[in-house]
């Protein structure tokens, strides 16, 4: 079967439903941030990040600790394509010393549409923002700046470690779940009915 020729059941099975996707509040929230740039510039990040979570013992003052990665390449990329910039947040209390070379970054919070990466197939990224763009509730935030970024731009979607708890102390990938994460707002027109 061609492209063109691709069955309603197909496109239905390939686009979220309002069942298939969370809509979340993130607090704001003072953050630790690593970024790394070039060849496996997410391992990079991540490696940064979970030294000092061990060296600092971040989860014995902060066992609530979440964590966010992100590409923050200039312009833009593919999807599978591999990130030529990356950053990785921990979130940590205001007063946390932060050494170099990592950052203290202020993340000022927001809404965000999230889904469950299941399989590792980021194009999950593109069914998320298809859904955000078909909303009748919600519009995409995704130009929104929610931190200020001297080093790096500022990216925009998020992928979240679920139960960071747990993955900081194993760091293993069999237990890494993600949580996709899109920024959106409210339409205007929801508030009108309030």
């Amino acid at each position: 079967m061609t492209l063109e020729q691709k069955s309603p059941a197909i496109d239905k099975l390939a686009k979220y439903e309002d069942k298939d996707v969370r809509i979340v509040y993130l607090p704001p929230m003072t953050v630790a941030a690593a970024y790394a740039s070039g060849e496996d510039c997410e391992g990079k990040a991540l490696n940064l990040i979970n030294r000092f979570v061990i060296d600092s013992g971040l989860l014995r003052v902060k066992p609530d600790a979440r964590s966010f990665g992100f590409d923050c390449s200039e312009g833009t990329s593919e999807v599978g394509e591999p990130s030529h910039t990356y950053e990785v947040w921990v979130s940590v209390p205001d007063d946390f010393k932060v050494p170099t070379p990592l950052i203290k970054r202020l993340f000022s919070g927001g809404l965000y549409a999230a889904h469950v990466l299941r399989t590792w197939d980021f194009e999950d990224f593109h069914l998320l923002k298809e859904w955000v763009d078909t909303s009748e509730k919600y519009d995409s935030d995704w130009g929104s700046p929610r931190w200020i970024s001297q080093e790096t731009i500022a990216g925009q979607g998020f992928e979240e470690t679920l139960n960071f708890f747990n993955y900081a102390q194993s760091g293993r990938m069999e237990d890494l779940q993600l949580d996709l994460l899109f920024p959106i707002k409210k339409k205007e027109n929801m508030y009108e009915s309030i």
